[in-house]
């Protein structure tokens, strides 16, 4: 290994370290948030990453470890149904925390066995890549549409989407 590309490692980690509290938890610290976040010791982890991803990563590890046999229309199959559990979170059901964490392990496993879908896909690498990342772009929806709910929820607040102001992204 070059030293170089031990350089870009140890400089990829101190970023991350550096931002590890808004990684860990990009929910401000308010009330408004609470259901949002599981609270372990003094930290915040979201809900949504600190479930559906370890799940997704789980099910990636079993696969490549061969704990789990799926052909490429099987994970797109699962993995789209249950992706597509994600949209109960428009009904307002993901409000109720345990139903918000049940949604999560349903993404995670929509989001695992998808991811092996497409990379088990008889296509050249770089086509299931750029897939991938279409898919990705179309997951963002999702996000946008929670981005329009917090937006709501701050407007609400005295400090209006203030960031450098509110209290919820001060010091951690």
């Amino acid at each position: 290994m070059t030293s170089d590309f031990k350089d870009d490692v140890k400089e990829a980690f101190r970023l991350f370290w550096s931002a590890r509290d808004y990684v860990l938890s990009h929910h401000p610290d308010c009330k408004e948030y609470e259901e949002d976040c599981y609270q372990v010791g003094k930290k915040r982890l979201c809900i949504g990453c600190f479930t559906a991803y370890p799940v997704a990563l789980t099910i990636l590890i079993l696969w490549i470890f061969n704990l789990i046999e799926v052909t490429y229309s099987g994970g797109l199959m699962i993995g789209f149904i249950f992706g597509m559990i994600q949209l109960f979170s428009l009904t307002g059901l993901s409000d109720i925390r345990k139903v918000k964490i049940l949604i999560k392990v349903c993404l995670g496993i929509g989001i695992g066995f998808f991811t092996i879908g497409i990379f088990s896909l008889p296509l050249l690498f770089i086509l299931r890549l750029l897939l991938f990342l279409i898919c990705l772009n179309i997951v963002g929806f999702f996000s946008f549409l929670r981005m329009r709910k917090i937006k709501k929820i701050c407007n609400q607040c005295e400090h209006e989407r203030d960031w450098e102001n509110c209290p919820g992204f001060g010091e951690k």
